[in-house]
């Protein structure tokens, strides 16, 4: 019986406009009308969830949101910390240094708002900045980051593969201590160790008293992996990559755009055909 229902958000819960298909809100609001409770997990920073969580439907008393890949658990209704999981200076200093010496869009989440090299022009722009909460680094070092709570590195490009390629020097940078995960195809994002979306569900799952057998979770991206794996039922979107799509135990029909997370609620939460 499936009691608690997790899904991640860019390409999966929302459509490429970034907005919530009202079929995905219909679905959501029928599980939790059921007595199942509904979460996001997401690897945006708190300050990047806009109005994504209220189209959902999923601001309710004694919700959660997992945010940043696991590094951090907000309460949905004032978004109070109730877990973090931070990453060591050190290594996110190694990295903007590696990503300052090679010209990467580097990225580093603090609980505040997120610093940047290197952004590119639409990024870069004013509007852009202001509504994403982004700070552009000045100077050759981030000491200035010493003291702040970081959440997560992130490095940016439009070519996947050259990402994956740079997954050797960073893991050597940072002592192998960290986690690497991708996402949206142009994302590396790095995180402390044994931090990610299944760490972070599990630990919802003893708040309720549920088991993690009785989850379903759903996803598209190579951050999605650990928590598909260890739910109890682990759902790929059409869109998925076929990594995602190999570990699932089931792929939708729908794409993001066509509310497949309706579909995998109908289908495992109501036993829908």
């Amino acid at each position: 019986m499936i009691k608690l229902i997790t899904s991640d958000i860019d390409e999966t819960l929302v459509d490429n406009l970034k907005n919530v298909p009202e079929i995905n809100t219909k679905a959501i609001a029928k599980a939790e009308d059921n007595g199942m409770k509904v979460i996001l997990a997401t690897g945006r920073g708190p300050y990047e969830l806009n109005e994504i969580p209220d189209q959902a439907g999923v601001i309710k008393e004694d919700r959660f949101i997992i945010c940043c890949n696991g590094a951090i658990t907000l309460k949905a209704e004032d978004r109070q910390i109730v877990d973090s999981l931070p990453l060591e200076f050190e290594y996110a200093k190694n990295i903007f240094e590696y990503a300052y010496k090679n010209n990467l869009e580097f990225f580093v989440y603090t609980l505040d708002c997120k610093y940047a090299i290197n952004l590119d022009p639409i990024e870069k722009s004013n509007a852009y900045t202001n509504d994403t909460c982004i700070e552009e680094i000045q100077g050759t070092n981030i000491d200035f980051l010493k003291d702040k709570i970081i959440l997560k590195a992130l490095i940016k490009n439009n070519d996947i593969d050259f990402l994956h390629s740079l997954e050797v020097d960073v893991a050597a940078i940072t002592d192998y201590s960290c986690e690497i995960a991708y996402s949206s195809d142009m994302y590396m994002e790095i995180n402390a160790k044994n931090v990610n979306k299944a760490t972070a569900l599990r630990k919802v799952c003893e708040h309720y008293g549920i088991d993690m057998e009785n989850t379903l979770v759903i996803g598209d991206n190579y951050n999605d992996v650990a928590m598909i794996e260890a739910a109890g039922i682990g759902v790929a979107v059409a869109n998925a990559h076929l990594q995602v799509k190999e570990v699932a135990d089931f792929v939708t029909k729908s794409n993001n755009e066509e509310g497949a997370v309706a579909e995998a609620i109908e289908k495992y939460a109501f036993n829908k055909k």
